[in-house]
């Protein structure tokens, strides 16, 4: 090959480099564009979901924070419908990964909400409110809010459960609570029944102006405090377990309309058959296996879904076993839903049915 020939060779490579090098360019800034494009679009549809989620703006009727006065002295409290708050002090200074509530416990207590699940991290910055690895609140803030609603509401009681801890934060925690509420408004079971047993026994008159307080025996081996009480769902390990919480990862985090369709109807019969006592907790929050599109986005997929199904509940036979109902991003509606089923239950007092029945239809869309 001449002289010449090498050199046109070498220069036909170097234009095809060039050509090559500017073709991978363009194609990387088309992705980029492409990147930023659907950031843009899809950032909304992730945040929101299907359906906006936004803080709610109704205003709780005095019957939805007092409702549990409407409720008959001799209801046993684990056949109560009862709403819930999942991950209840996951609210401000929560990214979108994290939040699963707008509001601060007081709150989600006017809102009717009287289970609450609390999650603290011992941190550099004290007792916080956790969610995987993000901090939130100060514990001390829903410490305040659940004893000013306690000492104003003595019609109600509260089941608060403390399901995580983090950094041996559980001594603590407990020294905290016993201080804002007073051990002597703690529900103890001082009988010689078992823990299951005991709670099935006990009417809403037995127990209004008292505190339910459970942890996880498998999150920790605190045994401080007489009037602590077991959750989980694991009976054979831990036979004392009186309140069943019922949850899966991959079925929390199947399809709206399958979830409501066939995953809680399932927790339904699995607590019926494979337990049968105590409180039982639907956990009716859908879960972001994937951690990226966060419980905001999962809650605009299912709330029509999932609402429909508590609808349904006053008509079917799962009323019967149905007692707290555990949502994410907790409003006035989504209590009331729960709430009313307590006229299908028979629970209502005697000539209060219509007016509890009015307040709530108010709510309901």
């Amino acid at each position: 090959m001449s002289e010449e020939q090498v050199v046109s060779s070498e220069v036909g490579k170097e234009e095809k480099l060039k050509k090559i090098k500017k073709i991978l360019v363009i194609v990387l800034l088309a992705l980029l564009a492409l990147i930023v494009l659907l950031a843009v679009v899809l950032a909304p549809v992730i945040v929101n979901g299907n359906k906006v989620i936004v803080r709610d703006t109704a205003e709780p009727s005095y019957e939805l924070e007092n409702w549990m006065s409407y409720i008959s002295d001799d209801a046993p409290v684990t056949s109560v419908a009862i709403p819930g708050a999942h991950d209840s002090g996951c609210y401000d200074e929560m990214n979108y990964v994290a939040a699963t509530q707008d509001l601060s416990l007081a709150d989600q207590l006017a809102r009717g909400v009287r289970y609450f699940d609390i999650r603290i991290n011992n941190s550099k910055d004290g007792l916080v409110v956790y969610h995987g690895i993000v901090n939130g609140v100060p514990y001390t803030d829903l410490l305040e809010d659940i004893s000013e609603f306690f000492f104003s509401h003595p019609e109600e009681f509260l089941i608060l459960d403390l399901q995580h801890f983090k950094n041996d934060s559980e001594e603590q925690v407990f020294a905290m609570l016993e201080e804002a509420i007073g051990t002597e408004n703690f529900v103890v079971n001082d009988t010689e029944l078992g823990d299951a047993e005991f709670v099935d026994s006990l009417t809403v008159g037995d127990v209004r102006g008292k505190c339910f307080i459970y942890y996880d025996p498998e999150e920790t081996d605190y045994e401080g405090g007489d009037y602590l009480f077991q959750r989980g769902k694991d009976l054979e390990e831990f036979p004392e377990l009186s309140l069943i919480s019922l949850y899966k990862r991959g079925k929390n985090g199947r399809a709206a309309r399958a979830f409501a369709e066939k995953v809680l109807p399932g927790y339904v019969e699995e607590f019926r058959e494979d337990f049968g006592k105590g409180f039982f907790v639907l956990q009716a929050q859908l879960t972001d296996t994937t951690a990226i599109f966060g419980p905001r986005y999962r809650e605009g997929r299912g709330i029509e879904h999932i609402n429909n199904f508590v609808k349904g509940l006053a008509d079917s036979e799962m009323l019967k076993d149905i007692n707290i109902v555990m949502r994410d991003f907790v409003t006035c509606e989504k209590s009331a839903l729960t709430v009313s089923l307590n006229l299908a239950k028979g629970f209502v007092k005697s000539g209060l049915e219509t007016e509890l029945e009015q307040a709530m239809a108010a709510y309901i869309d």
